[in-house]
């Protein structure tokens, strides 16, 4: 990863005692956060309590090359006979050993070899986009390759699993969404993990909210009309979603709830089929992410009626919220993010995290995520974490209230 801005760090020097000067400490390395270890002991004579700080600038760029101290005044009491190497040695260990502890630990290197990233969603897919611009960030701030592998099947459910059993050393990390942490686990009976116990959380990139739209030559015009349409006749309508259990497939079930209509749900394998059926008029409407319908509304093919976010989505501008047509607690957004798998070393996952962190603040990143017809994120791996129980506690509400499962 890339060196931070410069730093200064104070150095323990031990004062004169007696007449006597310290030792002369040469090629004493300052690695970036270190901090000094007291002064001990030194040649049989007790270190002084009152120490004199030298500082060095710069050391967060690496190593420093220090010379320290004048020479001895006249009538100084020598230090007892050592070789210059022994004493440079010593001195250094004493004073510098928490700095080289920390220099050799496992992360300081991190990565030396490429990283795996599994994205659990065909070629692009929403997941792929996002998995694939971050991978490029990574590597640009690792100057290692970031190799992605595509996963595809059971919502997610068979990447992310696949990511819950790689080794846990760092070098396998993937992207992990709504569907397959939070949505799967509430309505699939036999999801391979636990989505609280098998990750460790890296932060989440993107949000990919959803719009309820119709053809343009639907008679509807708004929710009122369809909410109209479905309580003049419960049962009649249907509705498109990407698939069970995924995200489009919840949204339309809260909607269902909230509005207190009786609408079937039509699965499809992905929403392009879901689409072209709705564009064919197979289908009354769709539930469907945004970044897969905006192409058809900016040529005129789909009319998108409310966006499932709390506010208004900036790739849809023109399209009010649920909230704003009348249902202020309708909220139905779905989540893209990162995660390592549980046992990866603590340290590891902070560095990961970090570097995540800094390419979810790139504008380059944050520019493809937009095109893409989804907001760009960045949630933090200590955020994230937090959030994750809260969303399977929500979902798994709305199936049981819906009867949402599996078709």
């Amino acid at each position: 990863m890339a060196a931070g801005p410069p730093h200064t760090h104070p150095l323990v020097v031990p004062k004169p005692i007696g007449g006597c000067r310290a030792a002369r400490v040469n090629d004493l390395f300052c690695p970036r956060g270190a901090q000094p270890a007291p002064p001990k002991a030194l040649g049989g004579i007790a270190a002084p309590p009152a120490p004199m700080a030298l500082h060095l600038a710069g050391c967060g760029d690496g190593p420093r090359r220090v010379s320290m101290l004048p020479s001895p005044k006249a009538g100084a009491v020598a230090m007892p006979p050592a070789p210059p190497r022994r004493a440079v040695l010593l001195a250094a260990g004493l004073m510098a050993a928490p700095w080289t502890a920390r220099a050799q630990a496992p992360t300081a290197q991190y990565p030396t070899r490429p990283v795996r990233m599994i994205i659990p969603g065909a070629a692009g897919s929403g997941m792929d986009v996002m998995g694939r611009i971050m991978a490029q960030g990574l590597s640009d701030l690792w100057g290692q390759p970031v190799v992605v592998e595509n996963r595809v099947g059971a919502g997610g459910t068979i990447g992310n699993d696949l990511l819950a059993k790689a080794p846990r050393d760092g070098y396998t990390i993937g992207v992990v969404n709504s569907s397959s942490l939070a949505i799967a686990p509430a309505i699939m009976p036999d999801v391979p993990y636990d989505p609280l116990t098998a990750f460790a959380p890296l932060g989440l990139g993107a949000a990919n909210d959803c719009a309820l739209a119709v053809r343009t030559a639907s008679p509807f015009h708004s929710v009122a009309d369809v909410v109209a349409a479905a309580r003049a006749q419960p049962g009649r309508l249907n509705w498109a979603s990407a698939g069970s259990g995924s995200s489009t497939h919840m949204a339309g079930e809260l909607f269902r709830l909230t509005a207190e209509v009786d609408i079937v749900h039509v699965p499809y394998r992905g929403s392009p089929p879901a689409i072209t059926d709705l564009l064919g008029g197979q289908v009354d409407m769709t539930f469907n992410t945004i970044n897969a319908l905006v192409g058809g509304v900016r040529q005129g093919q789909i009319r998108a009626l409310a966006t499932t976010g709390r506010g208004r989505d900036p790739a849809l501008p023109d399209v009010p919220s649920f909230a704003e047509v009348g249902y202020p607690a309708y909220e139905a957004s779905g989540w893209l993010g990162f995660a390592a798998p549980a046992g990866t070393p603590r340290e590891t996952v902070a560095a990961i995290a970090a570097a995540i962190s800094r390419v979810c603040q790139q504008p380059g990143y944050r520019e493809v995520i937009s095109n893409a017809g989804m907001r760009p994120q960045a949630l933090g791996a200590v955020e994230f974490t937090a959030f994750l129980p809260v969303e399977i506690n929500r979902w798994r509400d709305v199936a049981r209230r819906s009867g949402a499962r599996l078709d």
